[in-house]
């Protein structure tokens, strides 16, 4: 029975390749689609993961407390570690995480390298890093010891058996005692390499302000409520009163802790690593699952187009004795072996699309054969019941008379089905044809809209983190000032999108009160304003005299609304070891993503070693500039960032979701067609007769176009009207996470519903076309 089975299963897919392909190809599609989002879902929702104690690890954050704005950092205390070990019982251990600018010298090569951290042994008590070399139970235990990565090895060394090897980082010699594989893609902090360092020297909770991240493995799981107000009664008992000896009236510091797995989607935070979105994974569980389910309903309604063909083989068996259940049992054979194909070629398109998709995002999301043989069964499965059950009764049903007598044929409410099915797809479709098109015109928007400043043409050099040697930064400024190649520099902190700006406590009158807040503070010099094209609300700009220096403040118009004031120049200022008052009002200019609004900055000439050399220059001229740091500083690497491009590196997530979500958008209108093509092909077969009168009658090939597609067009303008209001409410929640975006204009719906009934109208007309060119003879031959 099973070989009658595979034989009858294996010819009938055979004999109608097309439709075979259609429904393999489709379904397979679907599969790979959803596998995929499915693999990022599950790398966005997993990190750090991969520690053994995931369920035990908490990151401590501090929430500072200010007469004005709270501000929430996510670094703390050198001595909150150390204080929690000692005092708390429930802690087991907790580890530091410090920061470091770091240039690194590896035999003659000098490179900066990203992600270098202070940090002590308890790092490997708390997180288990696996390691290729050395020994992480003695790793950072002496000083001047260093822990790297696989790929810091291989970067400055060319290979990864370099323990008891020694580089110098910062001019300061360290010896290496261990190499850790790389993490993985999904690991909230990146890690390049880790110093030791001796955090026992502190003696103050305040004295370095908040320098750490800082990690605390519990015992058992942790009750973070109970251990908050712990912190908070430490805080009061500790901190408190250094506050007080400071003069620091309104300031408190509240710890805040989160599970190690909430770390990634922990936003708000200064000072904190990039983040993820809880939206866009969420957006993409849904895409998934709706992309199997576009392609299970293509595949019933396929299968079902096909019904009216097999009528007489259905009949022909059952009046041969064929029972109903064996007719199931055969049309779910045949589904399997379908869905079997669908599954082959699903992990070959997986195989085949998850580099380019890894490349995409720069990740690393990969497939375990065991994941992939699990998966695979449960896709099979489950296409083969969902997508067999209805079209098996569906078609075994059929009427053994009524078949043989060759009458007419259908499946009754399943052509209301069929309709929903189409209806359903193309609100998907219309839904994100208009969602591509808000979120390319927003993406237009953001890339064109006015900073306040020109961003073009302009080059940052950061000038190397030591005191002594940014001094020099004077004399490569003065060097390049007069190359005509560079048409101004300026000296100062510069912009810098991503980078954390300084801040201090500012005094100002107010309502004639005396006031205080956190601000920013942004170093420029007389020329930085004139090089950035930025304008002045009121007033003038700061200028090299001795009183300005020290004694002159630029705001911008976001500091004097929050300030209250009705004219901002000449009132009074104190702040970041200056004292004097507001000479201008620089317009808003947006300092960082668009994502949020501006907000009030301060703006002070540059009385410290300069941390970057802004110049205004032609692209084209970076050779000159890069000889000219040479001739100054031979010890250092060249590290450079052009600000337009700076800028546009905020928007690569949105840019990438965008990229993500126009391929599946268009996906989702291919498998629709797909579904509408069977739609077509079953409409043309119930009407074959009814085609062949009218031709007989005289009706012309474009009058019988018409009837076949008018039914489409209706199911997919009930569609755009459907799906209108459901893209507008989506992509408004999009919209909400910028402070600066596009209104959704009528224009994106219509052009939206033209280009699904395009695309529909494409769809039907070389099925509606051959139904009319068929020969009316042979469909009215029966009669």
């Amino acid at each position: 029975m099973l070989t009658n089975y595979l034989k009858i299963a294996r010819r009938n897919l055979w004999h109608n390749k097309l439709y075979t392909g259609l429904n393999a190809g489709g379904l397979a599609v679907g599969l790979t689609a959803c596998l995929l989002m499915f693999l990022y879902v599950k790398h966005e929702f997993t990190y750090d993961s991969f520690h053994a104690n995931t369920d035990r690890i908490v990151r401590v954050t501090t929430n500072l407390t200010t007469p004005d704005a709270p501000m929430s950092v996510a670094a703390c205390p050198i001595l909150l570690a150390s204080t929690l070990k000692r005092d708390y019982p429930e802690v087991e251990t907790a580890a530091r995480f410090e920061p470091v600018s770091a240039t690194i010298r590896y035999g003659t090569e000098l490179l900066n390298e990203p992600n270098v951290y202070y940090s002590d042994q308890e790092t490997f008590s708390v997180f288990t890093y696996p390691f290729v070399a050395g020994n992480a139970a003695q790793a950072l235990t002496e000083p001047n010891t260093a822990v790297v990565t696989e790929s810091f090895a291989r970067k400055h060394a060319g290979r990864i058996d370099i323990v008891g090897k020694s580089f110098l980082c910062n001019k300061k010699l360290y010896r290496i005692t261990g190499v850790m594989a790389d993490l993985p893609s999904n690991a909230d902090m990146k890690i390049n390499a880790l110093l030791a360092k001796d955090f026992t020297t502190s003696t103050t909770w305040l004295g370095e302000d908040f320098p750490t991240y800082t990690f605390v493995l519990f015992r058992q799981t942790p009750d973070l409520n109970a251990f908050e107000k712990k912190l908070a009664l430490l805080s009061k008992r500790d901190i408190q009163p250094e506050f007080k000896k400071m003069g620091a009236e309104g300031y408190a510091v509240v710890f805040q802790t989160e599970l190690l797995k909430d770390v990634h989607f922990s936003q708000g935070k200064m000072a904190d690593m990039p983040k993820g979105n809880k939206q866009y994974g969420y957006l993409f569980l849904f895409l998934a699952v709706f992309v199997l389910a576009i392609a299970l309903l293509n595949y019933i309604n396929l299968l079902t187009a096909r019904a009216t063909g097999r009528a007489k083989e259905v009949g022909v068996r059952k009046a041969s004795g064929a029972l109903r259940q064996q007719l199931v049992v055969q049309f779910l054979f045949e589904s399997f072996l379908l869905s079997l194909l669908s599954v082959v070629l699903a992990i070959a398109l997986l195989e085949v699309s998850l580099p380019f998709f890894n490349d995409l995002l720069q990740i690393q999301l990969d497939i375990s054969w065991r994941e992939g043989l699990l998966m695979a069964a449960i896709a099979g499965t489950c296409t083969t019941l969902l997508g067999g059950l209805y079209p098996a009764f569906a078609l075994s049903g059929y009427n053994t008379a009524t078949v043989l007598r060759r009458q007419s044929v259908s499946l009754g409410r399943g052509i209301g089905l069929r309709q929903a099915i189409t209806v359903f797809q193309f609100v998907l479709a219309v839904g994100m044809i208009v969602g591509v098109l808000v979120a390319h015109n927003q993406m237009n928007y953001l890339q064109h809209l006015d900073l306040g400043f020109t961003k073009e043409q302009v080059l940052t050099v950061h000038l190397p983190d030591d005191s002594l040697a940014r001094t020099s930064g004077y004399a490569l400024a003065n060097t390049l000032r007069q190359r005509t190649e560079i048409k101004d520099a300026s000296l100062g902190s510069g912009i810098q999108p991503d980078a954390f700006l300084a801040t201090g406590t500012t005094f100002f009158q107010s309502a004639g009160k005396k006031r205080e807040i956190m601000g920013s503070y942004l170093s420029i010099d007389e020329r930085f304003l004139p090089l950035m094209h930025m304008k002045l609300a009121s007033g003038r700009n700061v200028t090299a005299s001795e009183a300005d220096k020290n004694g002159a403040f630029l705001v911008n118009e976001a500091f004097v609304k929050q300030a209250g004031w009705q004219q901002a120049i000449g009132q009074p200022m104190e702040g970041f070891m200056h004292k004097g008052k507001v000479v201008g009002v620089v317009k808003n200019f947006n300092y960082r993503s668009l994502h949020t609004a501006v907000e009030p900055l301060i703006l002070i000439f540059n009385t410290f070693p300069p941390a970057n050399l802004t110049l205004k220059m032609k692209p084209k001229h970076l050779p000159l500039v890069q000889a000219s740091w040479k001739q100054h500083y031979p010890n250092s690497p060249f590290d450079y960032t052009f600000m337009d491009a700076s800028f546009d590196a905020q928007y690569r997530k949105d840019k990438l979701m965008m990229t993500l979500f126009n391929g599946f958008a268009l996906l989702t209108i291919l498998v629709s067609c797909l579904g509408l093509f069977g739609l077509a092909t079953y409409s043309a077969e119930q009407r074959t007769k009814e085609i062949g009168v009218r031709k007989v009658l005289g009706a012309s090939v474009m009058s019988i176009v018409t009837l076949l597609s008018k039914d489409v067009l209706k199911l997919v303008l009930i569609a755009i009207v459907i799906a209108s209001p459901l893209a507008w409410y989506a992509m408004n929640q999009w919209l909400a996470d910028f402070a600066y975006k596009i209104d959704i204009a009528w224009w994106m719906f219509a052009l939206a519903g033209f280009v699904a009934v395009s695309i529909a109208l494409l769809t039907v007309s070389f099925q509606s076309v051959k139904a009319a060119l068929m020969n009316p003879v042979r469909s009215l031959r029966s009669e």
